[in-house]
């Protein structure tokens, strides 16, 4: 099985100019020291910038992400608040699958995602 976080980029994030997204990154760290600054950055500038509801895919079903949560149990984590077929649901980022149009905002995420990798 393939650890998740040291998979390949998302198809959508191989879309993206590399150099935007290193640009969004370094704005959303630019005072942060160590991996917890850092990681509250990115989700600041998610939480900001970001225009929920968008457009979004989860195995394979189309789902409207309506915001985000801090998760509980993963101390560098983020969850998408997906609804699909009149539910909601918390998705790990990770898990989700951006279509375009991409929303406001989605280099912030794909910046924590390049992120996430690292750790």
């Amino acid at each position: 099985m393939v650890n998740a976080s040291k998979r390949g980029p998302a198809k959508w994030q191989t879309q993206l100019d590399k150099d935007k997204v290193r640009r969004a990154f370094e704005e959303a760290i630019i005072d942060c020291y160590g991996e917890y600054e850092q990681h509250s950055g990115l989700l600041t500038m998610i939480e900001q910038e970001v225009k929920f509801p968008f457009q979004a895919q989860v195995l394979g079903n189309i789902v409207k992400v309506v915001g985000m949560e801090w998760p509980d149990d993963d101390e560098f984590g983020l969850d998408f608040v997906c609804e699909h077929k009149g539910k909601r649901h918390r998705v790990e980022a990770r898990s989700v699958d951006l279509v375009s149009p991409f929303p406001e905002g989605h280099l912030y995420i794909a910046a924590y995602l390049d992120w996430k990798k690292t750790l």
